[in-house]
Order: C-alpha cells, then sequence, then structure tokens
C-alpha cells in the first residue's frame, strides 16, 4: 500500500487568508467558551475531572487554537499532527478517552460553522476536518 506516500499528500493544506485567521483569532475565546459549555453537557466525558472540567476543557481547547492557528497560518498540518500524537500518549493518564477529544473537535468544528462567516468558517473547517479524520483514523487503528 503506499500509505506514507497518501498520507504525506493530505498534510499539506494551503494557508487561510489572512481574514480568516483574524476572524478565528478574534473569535477565539468565544470558540472556546461555548466549546467547552456543549463539551461540559456530555456528563459521561467530563465527570471524572469533577470541579476542574471547566478549567481543564478551556486549557485544553486554548492549547488546541494555539496549534491550530500556526498551523492554519503556514499550511502545515504536521504541527496538529504531533500534538494529537503527544495527546494519544498524554491524556489517558488524565483519563481522557480518544472518543471524547474527537467529540470534541466535532463540537468545536459545529461552533466554528455557527459563529464565523461562513466564507472564513470554511477555511477554517479544512484544518478541523483533517485533526478529526487524523484523530478517527488513530482510534481505529488501536
Amino acid at each position: 500500500m503506499s500509505d506514507n506516500k497518501s498520507n504525506s499528500a493530505k498534510n499539506e493544506l494551503p494557508p487561510i487568508s489572512p481574514e480568516a485567521l483574524s476572524s478565528f483569532q478574534e473569535n477565539s475565546a468565544s470558540l472556546i467558551k461555548e466549546t467547552v459549555s456543549r463539551s461540559l453537557k456530555r456528563d459521561h466525558e467530563v465527570v471524572h475531572h469533577g470541579e476542574k472540567a471547566p478549567e481543564l476543557l478551556t486549557t485544553g481547547l486554548e492549547f488546541t487554537t494555539k496549534m491550530l492557528e500556526a498551523a492554519m497560518s503556514m499550511g502545515e498540518v504536521a504541527l496538529l499532527e504531533d500534538e494529537l500524537k503527544w495527546a494519544k500518549e498524554r491524556l489517558p493518564h488524565d483519563g481522557v478517552k480518544m472518543e471524547h477529544v474527537l467529540h470534541r473537535f466535532k463540537i468545536y468544528r459545529d461552533v466554528v460553522q455557527e459563529i464565523l462567516p461562513s466564507e472564513y468558517a470554511t477555511e477554517i473547517t479544512a484544518f478541523m476536518d483533517w485533526m478529526i479524520n487524523y484523530q478517527q483514523a488513530m482510534i481505529e487503528s488501536d
């Protein structure tokens, strides 16, 4: 199989427009807040964090947002790949299942589509779709 070739071809996305990046950055606090709010409603995925769940989810999404910003500005999904591989190794120690991360990415994507102007959301969701697909592939390979 030529998985390595197909994977490297998928590791390149065009950088997003400066306007879309600016919109994402200007709205990042709202995007994170709404994603955390919706994620907390999935009780079974956060109950083990107790009272710290909102803070932990916010911190995780802030980190994801910074990595997304860097990847989108450069068109370099390898940054996201590294983050997702790190998360796969690290987060289970905190009781976080990879399926939980996948669900949060999907929620985050929905929030981006709802909050940002559609022309910018389309550019950004290309990167989010890549993250979701990569996360799904890691889950399925286990």
